[in-house]
């Protein structure tokens, strides 16, 4: 006989299936499914970036322990741990009953996380099923607690290193690494990052760590966690690796405390007072912001006379690697993706004083994966264009033409949209669109071939030589594109 009761949600809970629980990972657009995990003898789930969560997710609004899912006699409750909150239909909750197919949104611009109380049906968890968590298959160890009955500590789930045959993914700023199909739980491996390197959290005494697994070009120990080569040390951070030198700096990987970041400096040529005063006050202000479409910002630093800002890396492929591996977008995903862009160009703008970019391209613009939340974060920042002379062809080509005179607004920001949303949906450089014609030398999108008539209006309003004939925000940018009825 089964017996079956109502929680104080109204759901009925078949105490058969009640204690199995499967959380999807929702598309941040289409809201379809993209992953699910199904837990079938947990009475607690967490949800976090930590890499001891039953569920692992890289996002800047993401908590290391951000949600816990608790199991009773009677039924699911969700709870909230993270600092950045967990919404119900728009409402902050600190404890809830869980409904059947309730979503969660974890923090007001994070991943959405739909709770499914007992198995998915067969043909849609085929369909959405993704790699299990090390927490969902890790064997437990005789004899050692397991942490059924609250949080999975370092006396709990007993590490198994190397539980997953590697695969590849590509990662920020175009390199492939190894990396495991699943996440290793506290103490083991997290090897999921961006240039093509494995980052480990120490599973034993680093100094009696003789790296046996290390292969290839593997930039950290997957046992012990250290950096295998550290170029120099920069305020405590052990550079590993320099990831890009563009005209006016340096962007390079770093390593501090167990955690791979990115460090984003001057080069000693461009160290005039007025570059590192605007590099300086960018940087302090970026410390202030945190937004769906950012980057985390964690330290800055002035170190041997030059400024360091710190950010967390971006797990993705940025626009410019989509375009040139999966082919141009079609219209409904360009819109959606400059659309994205505009929120996080007008929650900069709005700033006081506004925070520009400047550099706003491709290859700046990060897609990010889906367990991390699958929208797109602006990086690149601090490029300060305005006051570099001789500018580089690719980054001026999506350049407002007074930013070679040094004027610097938002309207230079709004100006790059333009050139963007053609590139992205023809594949094509922007150079090809810029002539001199009836109107003088400018950007042309009448001559973009199949290009909407409205989208036409839309990107020569944005690349209008004159800043005062350009749209006035980017809120207004993507109003008018949001507008523009979707083709094929």
């Amino acid at each position: 006989m089964r017996t079956i009761a109502v929680c104080a949600t109204g759901y009925y809970l078949d105490f058969n299936t009640a204690s199995v629980i499967t959380l999807t990972l929702l598309h941040p657009i289409q809201s379809i499914p993209v992953q699910s995990w199904t837990f079938e003898h947990e009475s607690v789930v967490r949800i976090g970036r930590s890499t001891d969560s039953h569920v692992i997710l890289y996002s800047a609004v993401v908590s290391r322990h951000h949600v816990e899912l608790r199991r009773d006699a009677l039924q699911w409750e969700v709870v909230s741990l993270g600092a950045n909150g967990t919404y119900v239909d728009g409402k902050r909750i600190t404890q809830m009953p869980v409904g059947d197919s309730i979503v969660i949104r974890l923090a007001r611009s994070g991943p959405n996380i739909q709770i499914h109380v007992g198995p998915l049906p067969a043909n849609v968890a085929k369909t959405v099923q993704g790699d299990q968590t090390v927490s969902q298959r890790q064997p437990r160890v005789s004899g050692i607690p397991t942490a059924d009955a609250g949080d999975p500590t370092e006396s709990g789930d007993a590490p198994i290193p190397n539980l997953a045959a590697p695969v590849t993914k590509q990662l920020e700023d175009g390199e492939v690494s190894a990396t495991p199909s699943g996440e290793l739980t506290q103490r083991s491996t997290a090897m999921d990052v961006e240039n093509g390197s494995a980052e480990a959290v120490p599973t034993s005494d680093p100094l009696a760590c003789t790296h046996p697994r290390v292969q290839g070009n593997t930039l950290f120990c997957p046992d012990c966690g250290q950096p295998l080569q550290v170029i120099q040390t920069i305020g405590g951070y052990q550079v590993v690796k320099t990831v890009r030198q563009d005209t006016l700096g340096i962007t390079q990987l770093a390593w501090r405390d167990g955690q791979s970041v990115v460090l984003r400096t001057l080069k000693p040529e461009c160290q005039q007072p007025a570059v590192l005063e605007a590099f300086t006050q960018q940087a302090k202000q970026l410390l202030t912001l945190e937004y769906r479409g950012l980057p985390h910002f964690s330290d800055f630093f002035i170190a041997e006379g030059k400024p360091h800002l710190v950010r967390g890396r971006v797990y993705g492929q940025s626009l410019q690697q989509r375009v040139s591996q999966q082919g141009r977008l079609t219209q409904a995903e360009t819109i959606a993706t400059i659309v994205q862009v505009c929120d996080t160009l007008d929650y900069l703008h709005q700033q006081s004083p506004p925070v520009l970019h400047e550099d706003l391209k491709p290859e700046n613009l990060i897609q990010q994966s889906p367990t991390s939340g699958g929208g797109v974060t602006i990086v690149g920042f601090v490029s300060l264009n305005s006051f570099v002379a001789n500018k580089q062809a690719a980054t001026a080509l999506y350049m407002a033409p007074e930013q070679t005179q040094g004027q610097k607004t938002v309207a230079v920001d709004l100006f790059a949209l333009g050139p963007l949303l053609v590139y992205l949906l023809t594949g094509q450089t922007p150079k090809a669109f810029y002539a001199q014609r009836e109107q003088g030398f400018r950007f042309y999108p009448e001559y973009v071939p199949g290009l909407a008539t409205e989208l036409v209006a839309i990107v020569r309003r944005l690349t209008n030589p004159q800043p005062e004939d350009r749209y006035a925000s980017a809120k207004e940018v993507a109003a008018a594109l949001l507008s523009v009825p979707i083709t094929a």
